[in-house]
């Protein structure tokens, strides 16, 4: 029976166009499903689904997704994140468990500039998600923390992110070098400065956002779980990615002020 999914052009790119027809014409692929974001059931024959490819450096792994949660996309994660997938692949396909790590381990983390206009002053805004499911330190962790863990470093959920400033997020700073952004660093253990995110190369920002950063002084920083947000080209669309995972209660924020030049 043939499918109401969705398969993006990335996923299509690198899973081929033959397997991509067998996954819509139901040839290949389980018919029903747990929503890889929001963990609810599925059926693909029934209702807009997405596919999804958790893609790490030597393994990929499809999954699916209702389509009003997330656009079918490539996930990059981790080969350790991508195990439980291949391990309930293996099994029951209607149970396909979010990838969960530790933190500390090897989590990529999306990091993506945007602009937001909230209460009329345009802001350079920072978005991250990061490549798989969090789990709290020193746990296996069944569920994704990343959001409560986020929440208890000052972070405050955002229902509304072009209507709602966030607050400011003492001893977190966005640090630029030059133009370049370098890095985000937050406050570590024992009163240290430590980066919770670092760019391997300093990363080139847009003019816009460059003068929209030191013109405020701080940097909006929005964080969803992953598989929420997802990759956009354009700022509106990642504006309505962020609105509406605010409206799904998805999406935390802090303003974070903006050190170096």
């Amino acid at each position: 029976m043939s499918r109401l999914l969705d398969v993006s052009p990335e996923v299509r790119a690198e899973i081929g166009d033959d397997e991509a027809i067998r996954l819509v014409s139901g040839e290949t692929g389980p018919q029903t499903y747990a929503c890889a974001s929001c963990r609810g059931g599925g059926d693909t024959t029934v209702e807009e689904t997405s596919a999804l490819l958790y893609l790490a450096q030597e393994t990929a792994v499809l999954a699916f997704a209702h389509a009003r949660c997330i656009p079918s996309q490539v996930i990059p994660v981790s080969d350790a994140a991508v195990e439980p997938l291949i391990a309930a692949q293996q099994g029951d396909p209607t149970n396909v468990p979010t990838p969960t790590v530790v933190p500390g381990g090897p989590v990529p983390i999306s990091i993506t500039g945007s602009m937001m206009v909230c209460d009329g002053i345009t802001y350079a805004a920072l978005v991250v998600e990061p490549g798989a499911a969090v789990a709290r330190p020193g746990t296996q962790g069944a569920r994704d923390e990343f959001l409560s863990l986020l929440t208890e470093r000052g972070f405050s959920s955002v229902a509304a992110p072009d209507m709602t400033l966030p607050p400011l997020l003492s001893g977190w700073s966005v640090v630029l070098d030059g133009g370049f952004l370098t890095s985000v660093l937050f406050p570590g253990t024992g009163g240290r400065t430590e980066a919770w995110w670092q760019a391997q190369v300093p990363a080139e920002v847009p003019e816009a956002w460059l003068s929209a950063a030191r013109s405020n002084g701080v940097v909006l920083l929005y964080a969803a779980p992953v598989g929420t947000i997802g990759i956009h080209t354009g700022n509106d669309e990642l504006g309505a990615a962020l609105r509406e995972a605010g409206r799904r209660g998805l999406l935390v924020a802090g303003s974070v002020p903006l050190t170096g030049r």
